[in-house]
């Protein structure tokens, strides 16, 4: 199949169709970039690379039958040179950023990102250029140097005690929804404050919404 050389093949892989339209209606407006295919799963979406050997996919992190992490390893493991970049709605799952770092995904920007960063990417990724969010860029530094964020020393128990903070919830409530006492959930509050360096509740709601850590 013959290829126009200063054309990038783009293809989009996301399970709600109004963000695949309007996807494809941003992307029809640049001469060097061209759409060529749509896929509304991680299935979908390994077999349209398979297929069509885009130069990018733009592929969403939470789809159904196959999320897009686990998508963006396998297009990785099959040897494809589709470059790949993730959006998503919030990053803030320390896991799976590192799953996605590990699948070897070229680019990692939040849904809300401006039409010209967008574009921007596209390109950079098309050029062998890696292109995240600045809070993966932060990620990356502090993993390079061994920096950990507060919040990576809470148990399991003190995290989401942490995000029942966030989401507003009183003692009284977080010990009626995770089947604790009051006083063991006023126990875990005063660790998490200590642990996170901060004065109170607020501050700790403040924290988790600042990092990412509630949706």
């Amino acid at each position: 199949m013959t290829r126009e050389t200063d054309t990038i093949r783009v293809a989009i892989a996301d399970d709600h169709a109004i963000v695949r339209e309007g996807l494809c209606t941003l992307l029809s407006d640049q001469p060097d970039i061209k759409l060529i295919g749509e896929a509304a799963d991680g299935e979908e979406a390994i077999a349209l690379v398979a297929r069509e050997t885009p130069d990018v996919i733009l592929m969403d992190i939470a789809m159904p039958a196959l999320d897009g992490v686990t998508a963006a390893d396998r297009i990785g493991k099959a040897g494809l040179p589709t470059k790949v970049i993730l959006l998503t709605s919030a990053i803030g799952d320390e896991l799976r950023l590192q799953e996605a770092l590990d699948a070897g995904v070229m680019g990692y920007l939040l849904k809300d990102v401006s039409r010209d960063e967008l574009f921007r990417a596209i390109r950079n990724v098309h050029n062998g250029a890696p292109t995240f969010h600045p809070a993966v860029q932060k990620h990356l530094i502090r993993r390079a140097t061994g920096q950990r964020y507060p919040h990576e020393d809470l148990t399991p128990r003190e995290l989401d005690i942490l995000k029942e903070i966030a989401r507003g919830k009183s003692n009284k409530l977080i010990a009626y929804e995770l089947g604790l006492t009051e006083g063991t959930v006023k126990g875990y509050v005063s660790t998490v404050l200590s642990k996170l360096g901060v004065n109170d509740r607020t501050q700790a709601a403040l924290y988790a919404v600042k990092n990412a850590l509630v949706g």
